[in-house]
């Protein structure tokens, strides 16, 4: 954009509440942001006579080719307006947070006659209460362990729980009271309910004292084995939630924002105070932020609470908004209850920003030492296999069978030294003889190249390649790679090999074209990066193995049963969910199943016999 269509645009600019677009000469929209004034806030970012000295200012002008408004009736719908138009363009230079379905959270129904937590990945649109999300799924499963331990509620489906004749593992091992069977007190059962919500909530000291007036309440009736039930949930609840700081006496919940920033890496901290204690804290992490951080910090604050499961009474800013107002409407609305958001400027809540704001900057120098190690592991890799560029991203293939038969394959990938489990694939072999492992790499290479050949998006090649085997295999590789035009693509076979005597295992890489593989120390970082990538492989192809056996094993259970087809056989598992429920169904259960008669359902009893009796 030339200095006369630039001055020419700003001057046509509406001066009312809005959202801008800028776009760039492909057409392409890189930018989107609200304002108050549509013309004074555009302006801000080309006047000549500006002091604003932000490095990506002097550039601006010749990456944008035009701006596009889009006029609103007030501040708070071009909050909205902006959130919707990120969403469908994904601008390069706005916050994106990672999807909802990335993240576990903690469902808790506790409408129905006998609640129970589960795991889910996205909140329904139902009366139930979610907990999360938890970016760490270790965390959401460890958090319901602790639960189920402690707090001793069902944790089978409801199809299951309607099912059950006989008192599952869970209750033999003292951790659910069997619902489904026994005819349990239902207050002391809501009673529980009410703990675990307590429990979820962060609500330490509320739940404590319940426990402690329920354990002395029994203790005084003698009825001493409730009363250390009671205590062992206490002693639980201490160790779970004790290290979490208390900043405050206070029934307010908040949340806390930090920023900090070098250059377009920009860290986001969101610390979670509920109660007066520190519940949590959460991190983001956003690189090519080229925009202020007041335009970055506002478009994060309506991404993050777009779909929020929780919202605070306060939303505490490390510096003041020029569109606070409008957030707080648009906050408050979606709470359905007042929610203030502000930067505060003395008092307590200083102390907690401050405290937010030194979480923020650790993580960021946190983050940028682990990217320096993994470059530095990668600088060595290269060095060491003479590569030409530095694998940042490395794909390992490997083949797994059981005896010579059902083999698959799979291929890993490491990207900057870490490994990326979602990118990773697994072929079912349609062509390799089972226990070939050289005709099973050829196909798999095949089909995975190939597709880079045609250059669909997300199956570029990688820096790397690495084969698990030796020479042979690595020359089975470079077969395929010639075969598709590839043979610039750096490849290398990573081998596990035992030496003669004492078996002691080590590593050898092999490179095509080199007759003598390279020996590698196994505490060296390059080994080890390699190592990961191998063993991630090896993951994927004998977790798909085990699935395909178990899946395998219980339809041919059923096929085996004169009378059961495949619509039968489907009906049965919607009906029942599972190889063991089916067997202990009694022949009246099995009857209500569309396609089963009574003789089909004796069949069933007689052929499952041999489940029924090792599970008794």
């Amino acid at each position: 954009m030339n200095a006369a269509q630039l001055k020419e645009l700003l001057e046509n600019l509406p001066a009312q509440p809005g959202v801008y677009l800028m776009k760039n000469h492909a057409g392409k929209v890189v930018y989107i942001g609200k304002a108050k004034n549509l013309r004074q806030r555009v302006r801000q970012y080309f006047s000549a006579a500006t002091s604003d000295t932000r490095f990506f200012i002097p550039g601006l002008a010749a990456r944008i080719a035009t701006i596009d408004t889009v006029v609103t009736e007030s501040e708070k719908e071009a909050v909205l307006l902006e959130y919707n138009l990120i969403q469908r363009h994904l601008p390069r230079y706005n916050i994106r947070l990672l999807d909802d379905k990335d993240f576990l959270c903690i469902r808790f129904d506790i409408a129905v006659p006998w609640p129970r937590i589960e795991v889910v990945r996205r909140p329904r649109k139902d009366k139930a209460l979610y907990f999360g999300p938890y970016s760490s799924a270790h965390s959401a499963r460890e958090t319901v362990r602790l639960i189920n331990r402690h707090f001793k509620l069902r944790s089978c489906s409801d199809r299951m729980f309607a099912n059950r004749v006989r008192p599952c593992l869970q209750y033999q091992i003292h951790r659910c009271f069997a619902p489904c069977v026994f005819d349990v007190d239902a207050e002391m059962y809501r009673g529980q309910v009410q703990d675990v919500r307590l429990f979820l909530e962060g609500r330490r000291d509320d739940l404590l004292q319940r426990l402690k007036d329920r354990m002395q309440t029994a203790a005084d009736a003698f009825d001493f084995e409730t009363a250390a039930r009671l205590r062992d949930q206490i002693r639980a609840v201490e160790e779970t939630l004790a290290p979490q700081r208390i900043t405050e006496i206070s029934d307010t919940d908040r949340d806390v924002l930090a920023l900090y920033r070098e250059g377009d890496l920009v860290q986001v901290v969101v610390m979670e105070i509920v109660a007066g204690r520190t519940a949590g804290i959460r991190d983001y992490f956003f690189a090519q932020q080229e925009f202020p951080s007041e335009e970055i910090l506002s478009s994060f604050i309506v991404q993050h609470y777009s779909d929020a499961l929780r919202f605070p009474d306060e939303v505490l800013l490390p510096f003041a908004l020029p569109d606070a107002d409008a957030l707080t409407e648009v906050l408050s609305e979606r709470r359905g209850r007042k929610v203030r958001v502000f930067a505060p400027k003395r008092g307590g809540r200083i102390e907690q920003l401050h405290l937010a704001s030194e979480n923020a900057a650790h993580l960021f120098a946190a983050r940028k030492r682990a990217e320096d190690n993994a470059a530095e592991r990668l600088a060595r890799i290269q060095k060491m296999l003479h590569l030409s560029v530095l694998p940042q991203r490395i794909e390992c293939v490997d083949i797994a069978h059981l005896g010579g038969t059902n083999t698959v394959g799979a291929i890993s990938v490491v990207e900057n030294a870490q490994v990326n489990p979602k990118a990773g694939r697994v072929y079912r072999l349609k062509a390799a003889g089972d226990g070939n492992d050289y005709d099973a790499i050829r196909e798999v290479l095949h089909r995975r190249f190939l597709r880079a050949t045609k250059g669909e998006t997300g199956w570029e090649a990688p820096d790397l390649l690495v084969v698990d085997g030796g020479r042979g295999q690595l020359g089975v590789a470079c077969a395929v790679l010639d075969e598709l035009g590839l043979s610039q693509q750096a490849v290398v076979g990573l081998a596990e090999e035992r030496s003669e005597g004492d078996k002691a295992e080590h590593d050898r890489v092999y490179l095509p074209g080199r007759r003598n593989p390279i020996p590698v120390r196994a505490e060296t970082s390059p080994l080890f990066v390699l190592s990961m990538a191998r063993d991630e492989a090896h993951r994927l192809a004998n977790a798909f193995q085990a699935r395909s056996r178990r899946k395998q094993a219980l339809l041919s259970r059923l096929d085996d049963i004169p009378g059961v087809g495949p619509k039968t056989r489907k009906e049965l598992l919607r009906h029942f969910g599972s190889l063991k429920r089916i067997a202990e169904a009694s022949e009246s259960d099995l009857v209500q199943v569309p396609g089963v008669g009574p003789k089909l359902a004796a069949q069933l009893r007689e052929h499952l016999r041999d489940i029924r009796t090792t599970k008794n």
